[in-house]
Formats: C-alpha cells, sequence, structure tokens
C-alpha cells in the first residue's frame, strides 16, 4: 500500500532520474521507427539560459529605466510654444536635450551630413510644409512610434492631422476612424508579391469600388474628445489615379453638401484637395460604373508644419517599393515635399529566415528598395530602424532568433553603404534575449515579438530623442562661422 510518503519518494525518484538523463544525455535522440523518434530535454541549456538572463536583467532593466526617463525629458517641453522663424535658437532650449547623451542613430563614417536635407527643411518647416513617410509593418500600426514623432514635431514646428491614411486601415486608430462601404476592394503588392498589370500607391496599396454597384462610400469621424491633436486638420486630400471614365464626387462635411466635382484624368497620380470646417463627420460619395485607382487620403492643416504619415502595412518585410511605378512615388514625393523616409522593417523576414543564405538574401533584398527610393529622388533623407529582439522557442527556451543578428548587422551595412542613418533597435532595447526581460516586465506582448503602446512610445522617445540631439548639433555646427 502506497503511503503519502511512498507516494512522494516515487514522484521525486522518477523526477531525479529525468533530469539526470536531461542533463547527461539531453539533446540526444533515440529513433523509434524511421518517422518517430524521442528527444531528451536538455536542462544544462536551461539552467545556463536561466542564469544568462537573470545576470542580463539589471542591464536591460537599466535600459528600460533610461527610456523612460528620456520619454518624460521629451515630454518636459509640452508646455513651449512652437518656434517662428526668427527665434530658432530659442527653440533649441527648451527641448532640454541633455548634451551629455549619447546618440543612438549611427552614420556612415559618424556623418550626420547624410540627414543634412531633411535637417534643413526641418528648420524651414514653419515656412513650408514637409512630410515624413514612416513605413513600418505591425509594430508600428495604429500610430504607435510615428505618432510621437507627429505630436513632438508639429508642437515645435506647426501643422495639424495625422497625415496620410488608407482608405481599408487594417487597424483603426482611435481617431481619426475611417468607415468603408462594403463594396470596396484593396489590392497591396506586399501581400501578394506584386503583380506587374496593377498599379499601387505610394504605401504599396491601391482601392477599388465595385463597379457594378455604381456607389461607393468614404466616412471620416473625429472624435475630438480622444485625441485632440489628431482633429485640428483643416484640409482633406484624395490621391488617386487613371480614372479613364468620369467619376462623379461628392463631398459632404456634416450634413453639408460642400462640393460636387468629377474625377477624370489619365495620368498615374492626381491629387483632389478640400476644406474642411468641421472634422465630426466627413463623407466622400463616389458614382461611376468604372473605379479609378484610389491611393489613400491625407488629414492636414493649410498652416505650415511637419506631417508624420503613418504606412502600416502589416506583414510586410519591406521588399515592395520596386513594384510602385516611379512616377507616382516621384510625384507624390513632390507634392507632399517629403523629406524623411523612416523604414522599420525586419521582424517579418525572420520566421521565414532558417539559414545564414537566406538571410544575406534578405539585406540583399533590401539594399535594392532603399536603391529604388535613392534613384527616385537621390537627395531623400532615410532612417532605417532595425528590428527589436525576437524570441522563439529553441529547445523548450525563448532565445533570439537565430538569425537576427546577423539580418540586423547586415541591414546596418546596407544602411551606410547607401549613405542613410540606422537606429539599431536591437542594441538599444538590451541586445541578445532582451525581449524575454521586455516581456517579464509586461512591455512586451506574449508573442515574444511586439512592443507594448506604452513601451513602443518608449523606444519612438529615443528615437525621436537621438535625432533632435543630432539636429541641435548640426544646427549649432551650422551657426558657427
Amino acid at each position: 500500500m502506497f503511503t503519502p510518503i511512498k507516494s512522494f519518494l516515487f514522484l521525486f525518484s522518477c523526477l531525479l532520474i529525468l533530469a539526470l538523463v536531461s542533463y547527461f544525455w539531453g539533446d540526444t535522440s533515440f529513433s523509434i521507427t524511421s518517422n518517430y523518434s524521442i528527444r531528451f530535454f536538455n536542462i544544462k541549456q536551461f539552467i545556463e539560459s536561466e542564469k544568462n538572463i537573470v545576470q542580463k536583467e539589471d542591464s536591460v532593466k537599466a535600459i528600460i529605466q533610461q527610456a523612460s526617463f528620456i520619454e518624460s525629458q521629451s515630454n518636459a517641453d509640452t508646455s513651449v510654444l512652437k518656434i517662428d522663424t526668427l527665434k530658432i535658437k530659442n527653440f533649441l532650449k527648451p527641448l532640454q536635450v541633455d548634451k551629455s547623451f549619447i546618440s543612438k542613430i549611427e552614420y556612415p563614417n559618424n556623418d550626420r551630413s547624410v540627414l543634412k536635407n531633411f535637417f534643413d527643411a526641418l528648420t524651414n518647416a514653419v515656412n513650408k510644409s514637409i512630410h515624413i513617410l514612416y513605413y513600418g509593418d505591425s509594430q508600428i500600426e495604429e500610430d504607435r512610434f510615428s505618432g510621437f514623432f507627429r505630436e513632438k514635431w508639429q508642437m515645435h514646428f506647426g501643422g495639424n492631422g495625422v497625415g496620410y491614411l488608407p482608405f481599408m486601415p487594417v487597424a483603426q486608430w482611435i481617431t481619426p476612424k475611417i468607415i468603408y462601404s462594403d463594396n470596396w476592394q484593396k489590392y497591396a503588392c506586399f501581400a501578394t508579391f506584386g503583380n506587374t498589370s496593377e498599379i499601387y500607391g505610394p504605401a504599396g496599396q491601391s482601392f477599388f469600388f465595385d463597379s457594378n454597384s455604381g456607389k461607393a462610400k468614404i466616412v471620416i469621424k473625429c472624435n475630438s474628445n480622444a485625441v485632440p491633436i489628431n482633429c485640428l486638420f483643416n484640409r482633406l486630400k484624395i490621391f488617386y489615379g487613371y480614372a479613364s471614365e468620369p467619376i462623379i464626387f461628392h463631398y459632404l462635411n456634416g450634413n453639408e453638401k460642400l462640393v460636387s466635382d468629377t474625377l477624370s484624368i489619365k495620368s498615374p497620380l492626381a491629387v483632389k484637395e478640400f476644406p474642411v470646417s468641421s472634422t465630426e463627420e466627413i463623407t466622400l460619395d463616389f458614382e461611376g460604373f468604372e473605379s479609378p485607382y484610389f491611393y489613400g487620403l491625407s488629414l492636414e492643416s493649410y498652416g505650415n508644419g511637419v506631417y508624420v504619415d503613418n504606412i502600416a502595412l502589416r506583414g510586410s518585410s519591406g521588399t515592395f517599393f520596386h513594384w510602385i511605378k516611379p512616377e507616382i512615388l516621384r510625384e507624390f514625393f513632390k507634392i507632399q515635399n517629403v523629406q524623411l523616409i523612416i523604414l522599420q522593417f525586419g521582424g517579418n523576414a525572420l520566421p521565414m529566415i532558417d539559414s545564414e543564405e537566406k538571410a544575406q538574401q534578405y539585406v540583399r533584398f533590401m539594399d535594392a528598395q532603399i536603391k529604388v527610393l535613392k534613384k527616385i529622388q537621390p537627395n531623400i533623407s532615410i532612417l532605417f530602424v532595425g528590428p527589436s529582439d525576437m524570441s522563439v522557442n529553441i529547445n523548450g527556451v525563448m532565445q533570439t532568433h537565430p538569425f537576427l543578428e546577423s539580418v540586423n548587422n547586415g541591414l546596418k551595412q546596407v544602411a551606410m553603404n547607401n549613405r542613410c542613418a540606422y537606429f539599431d533597435m536591437y542594441s538599444a532595447m538590451g541586445g541578445r534575449n532582451s525581449m524575454v526581460i521586455w516581456v517579464e516586465e509586461n512591455m512586451a506582448a506574449k508573442d515574444y515579438i511586439h512592443f507594448t503602446p506604452s513601451s513602443a512610445r518608449k523606444m519612438a522617445a529615443l528615437i525621436y530623442y537621438s535625432l533632435m540631439k543630432d539636429y541641435i548639433d548640426y544646427i549649432e555646427n551650422s551657426a558657427q562661422p
């Protein structure tokens, strides 16, 4: 008869035997049949991994604390008024950038002039509006990262509104919200590897309404009580192209019909612009039997300033720009006065990478994409934000993806070779196996890939703070005789 103590000793003995087998024969496989085998868990690897994480924990927590401090420093200027052209020097002081802070952004040969055109345009944004295109994957959905930049730059340099938005967003923002009739369709080159017979807009997407119905609708609603700064726009732009057959267009602001017009143009990209008196509800009605290519809309203000366009492309690895007609991107860059492109990619490519050869292949793909952008607009400033740490289950232990460092180092070299700036987010958050600690600190999701909204804001603050530190240094050095 088993007594409680005997049951305990029996279970303890079984666990001890399994632990010894795991310790001495871990990772050893024993074939049962030609198709099945038994592999023992390696407890030594688990113990070593836990030991490394414990040793790393303090340094990663210190990084999180620093990011929180940088965020608070960046928030310290919320009461500062917008600058004007005669008081650029006064702008530098209230930013309160710590002169001893070391920027996390890397430059080829430490040459910050690769962002010269952007820095000059930023200084002059109070006279002429500029756009920053922030391309990324699901890490930047719902205005994460980009929203922080927009908030800060618009506070200092002017501009109201969120900028460019797709007709059919995958992840709806809190505000503004886009509601579309059910007869709209979307084509995206980054999800289907592109199609030479299709036309794609600046965000790698195009939208059509079902011509059989003859009508379609887009409604933009802005709840100013949610995120007031996003609802201060007074101008609406609609980007479209190849309207081979005239489309009747009605623009309603609230219940008032302000404009009835016709969309008819043969060129790849055109823009229609309308004033907005109330942002609570805007309705766009379309009537016709052959839909043009619609690319997106932009919510802006008539005053000058800075716009940060959140172009979140879920599932994209960033290898799609070659599918977009160069004339579309070139004209869009010109119309919107695009002065900086931020590319935040790499995470979506890693699940498909299981060899060094595939890692280098992806790096070459991204090199080609940057060259596409540089060819279209040679003087464009580009900041590449590298992938964050990503943990995968390796023999029962959550560890950094085996080829993440290879991809990160390759992307950094590509940025340097193409005279772009690079923010190494992997290193900035703590490097190898740091994501495990971010998850433990409730600063990242349980998928060990995505930041939480609050931690994404902290990382955005770190990028922004680094960028503005370099901007201030550039301004001060340029002012010296």
